[in-house]
């Protein structure tokens, strides 16, 4: 059985921190540049999670807002996982967007094999994390994955200006289980 992970709804006033998930998250990057013009490829992400640390996340608003702290503490950008529909990322459909941007041939196929999201659904895969979130004993994401080959940071900034945009904070304990398994897809060796 899936982990339904709990979670409570952000509050202005809440600092940003591990476990949040932020809703239309845009994120951009240099692709290429010659000595007259720069590619800029930004993406948008409907829903992402912040995977950095708390302590790290927390000390970086502190610092960005107060405009002043110590230079251990200073971490320029956070990191994110995306959360996308289960269906979606099924076909592939989920990084469809990138290829074109990229001018890459998309060629569609499954991209779970035989029974990778039932694994996931039993947290038992070490690349997908099946995500049910629930608020207030009510499932507000259902059928959603996380793919740990796909994260990026954004500035803390970009997530100061962006608080609106913060829906949800994950219970502490399922945010650093899925900072845990992604920490484990990164430490993988030999495995695709």
């Amino acid at each position: 059985m899936a982990t339904k992970s709990k979670a409570f709804r952000s509050r202005s006033t809440d600092q940003i921190c591990q476990g949040d998930i932020f809703k239309n998250v845009k994120y951009s990057y240099i692709d290429s540049e010659d000595g007259e013009s720069v590619n800029i490829v930004e993406y948008e992400f409907p829903l992402a999670l912040i995977i950095s640390q708390a302590c790290d996340v927390i000390a970086m608003e502190d610092l960005t807002v107060k405009k002043c702290g110590k230079p251990a503490k200073f971490m320029p950008s956070i990191l994110m996982c995306p959360i996308y529909e289960q269906n979606a990322a099924k076909s592939g459909q989920h990084i469809k967007e990138a290829f074109e941007q990229l001018a890459l041939n998309f060629e569609s196929e499954n991209t779970y094999q035989g029974d990778d999201y039932k694994v996931a659904k039993r947290d038992w895969h070490y690349r997908i994390h099946a995500l049910t979130v629930n608020v207030d004993e009510k499932d507000v994401i259902e059928n959603a994955v996380i793919d740990f080959k796909h994260y990026f940071t954004v500035p803390m900034t970009y997530l100061i200006a962006h608080k609106k945009d913060r829906i949800l904070h994950l219970d502490d304990l399922f945010a650093e289980q899925v900072t845990l398994k992604f920490s484990t897809y990164l430490a993988r060796v030999a495995i695709p």
